[in-house]
C-alpha cells in the first residue's frame, strides 16, 4: 500500500509540474511581448462591426480601439461593416510588423475600410500615445493561444513575397466566383479576348521554342487562369485607352476586389512526336512543370512556392477571395503530383507536408463525410502526397512528417488512407463482362446494408 501511495503521488505530481511549466512559459511569453510586442490602433470604429486579426475575430464594442501585445511578424487584418458577416463584403490586408511597432488606422465610413491617417505627424503622435499607455484600457490583448497556429500557417510567407503578390492598393476585398446574367455578355467578350491573347502567346512561344518542338497540352485538373499585369499609365496614354467605368454590369461583390499578382502555374507541354506513354507520363508526374516554375517564378528558391501556397490560403480563408482559392488549389495539385521531384527536393516536400498538415488541421471534421464536401480536391491531394512521400529510401524527416499527415487524416476525419482512395472521381468502378451496368463505388453507402 505504501508503494501504491507513492506511485499515486508521483502520477499527480507530473501533471502539476507540466501545468506549472506551461504557466511559466506563458508568463515569460507575455513579458517578452510586453517589451517587444506590437500594437494596432484603430480609431473611430463603429460599434457592432467585425474586426479580425489572424484567426481572432471580434465584435467591436463602444470602447474598442485596437489590439496590443501582437507578436512581431506577418499578420492579416480584416474588417466588415457587420459582425454577422453574411452577404457583407470583407476587406483585409497583410501587415508585417517589427518589434515594438505601432500601426495606426482610422475607420473611413465612406468606403467602410480601415485607412492610414493622411497626416504623418498625427500618426506619429498616436503611436507615441500607444507607447505611453494612453490607449491601454481600450486595446484588447492578442490571443496568444492562437499565435502558434498562425505562425505555422504563415511559416514561409515572407514580407518580400507578400509585397510581390498583394494588390497595388495593398487591400484585398472579398470576391466570389459566381456572376449574374446581366454581366454574362461582358464576361464573354473578356473571355474571348483572353482566349485570343492566349492563342497569340502560344504562337509566339512556338516560334521561340523553334527546334525544341514543344506544344501545350491541356490539363483537365487545372482551371485556366489569367495572370494579371501591373497597370501601365504610359501605355494607356499612348493608346488612348479609357479606364473601365465602374457603372458597367459587374457582380457587385467583385467590383474593385483588387488584383492579386500570383505566379503562373505552367501548362503541360509535350514534345512533338512523343509516344503515348510519354504523353501519359506528363499528366501523371508534373515534376518538370514544378522545376520550370521554381526556376522562372522563384529563382530556384524552393520554399517560396510554399510561401505563396500559404498566402493564397489566407487570402481565401480570411480574405474570402476566390482568386486565392484558385491559386491555392492549383499549387496544391501541382505539388502533390510530382513523384519524381520528391527524391531531388526532399526538403521542399517535407515543408509541404508540414504546411498542408497545418491547413488540413483547420478543416471541419466531416470534410470527407459530408455529401457536399466529400469529393473535394483536398482528399485526392492528401492521398497523392502521402503516397509519393512515404517511399523507401526517402529521408527520415520527410517520412516522419508524412506519417503525421497520415495520422491526422485517420484521427481527425475518421477515415483511413485506403478509404480515402474510394472517394470522389478516383473511386473504382465495377463493370460486367459485356461492359454494361456500370457501378460507381464512389457514391455507394453501405451503412444500411445487412
Amino acid at each position: 500500500s505504501r508503494r501504491l501511495k507513492l506511485r499515486s503521488s508521483q502520477s499527480t505530481a507530473v501533471p502539476a509540474k507540466a501545468a506549472e511549466a506551461a504557466m511559466q512559459q506563458r508568463t515569460a511569453e507575455v513579458e517578452r511581448l510586453q517589451e517587444r510586442g506590437c500594437s494596432v490602433l484603430c480609431l473611430d470604429c463603429p460599434e457592432g462591426m467585425l474586426f479580425g486579426i489572424d484567426y481572432a475575430a471580434f465584435t467591436v464594442g463602444p470602447r474598442f480601439k485596437g489590439v496590443k501585445v501582437v507578436p512581431p511578424g506577418l499578420h492579416y487584418i480584416y474588417t466588415s461593416g457587420s459582425c454577422e458577416d453574411v452577404g457583407v463584403s470583407r476587406t483585409g490586408f497583410f501587415l508585417f510588423m517589427r518589434p515594438q511597432e505601432v500601426a495606426v488606422f482610422r475607420w473611413d465610413p465612406a468606403v467602410e475600410e480601415l485607412v492610414r491617417p493622411d497626416n504623418a505627424d498625427e500618426e506619429a503622435r498616436y503611436a507615441d500615445g500607444v507607447r505611453g499607455f494612453d490607449f491601454d484600457s481600450n486595446l484588447g490583448p492578442y490571443p496568444l493561444d492562437l499565435s502558434s497556429q498562425w505562425a505555422e500557417l504563415t511559416r514561409h510567407a515572407s514580407a518580400n513575397l507578400v509585397s510581390r503578390i498583394e494588390p497595388v492598393s495593398k487591400v484585398i476585398r472579398s470576391k466570389r466566383a459566381e456572376y449574374d446574367a446581366a454581366s454574362a455578355a461582358t464576361m464573354a467578350k473578356e473571355e474571348a479576348a483572353a482566349a485570343a491573347a492566349r492563342a497569340k502567346e502560344r504562337e509566339e512561344a512556338a516560334a521561340v521554342d523553334g527546334e525544341d518542338g514543344m506544344e501545350d497540352e491541356p490539363n483537365p485538373q487545372e482551371t485556366p487562369q489569367e495572370t494579371p499585369q501591373q497597370p501601365k499609365a504610359d501605355d494607356d496614354a499612348m493608346t488612348g485607352a479609357q479606364p473601365q467605368s465602374k457603372s458597367e454590369n459587374q457582380l457587385e461583390s467583385n467590383m474593385g476586389a483588387g488584383t492579386l499578382f500570383f505566379s503562373v502555374v505552367p501548362r503541360i507541354r509535350k514534345a512533338k512526336g512523343a509516344s503515348p506513354s510519354e504523353t501519359t507520363h506528363l499528366h501523371l508526374d508534373r515534376s518538370e512543370q514544378l522545376f520550370q516554375m521554381l526556376a522562372k517564378e522563384y529563382k530556384d528558391d524552393e520554399l517560396a512556392i510554399i510561401g505563396e501556397l500559404q498566402i493564397a490560403y489566407v487570402a481565401f480563408i480570411l480574405g474570402q477571395n476566390h482568386d486565392g482559392f484558385e491559386q491555392w488549389r492549383a499549387l496544391l495539385q501541382l505539388l502533390c503530383g510530382c513523384e519524381a521531384a520528391v527524391g531531388r527536393r526532399p526538403e521542399l516536400f517535407a515543408e509541404l507536408c508540414r504546411a498542408f498538415f497545418a491547413q488540413l488541421s483547420q478543416a471541419p471534421g466531416d470534410l470527407f463525410g459530408d455529401d457536399l464536401t466529400k469529393e473535394n480536391f483536398m482528399g485526392s491531394c492528401a492521398l497523392s502526397l502521402i503516397e509519393i512521400c512515404d517511399a523507401e529510401g526517402l529521408p527520415p524527416k520527410l517520412r516522419k512528417r508524412c506519417g503525421k499527415l497520415r495520422e491526422l487524416v485517420q484521427q481527425k476525419f475518421g477515415i483511413s488512407v485506403e478509404d480515402l482512395a474510394l472517394l470522389g472521381e478516383d473511386a473504382p468502378q465495377i463493370v460486367d463482362v459485356e461492359g454494361r451496368d456500370l457501378v460507381d463505388l464512389g457514391d455507394a453507402d453501405f451503412d444500411d446494408m445487412d
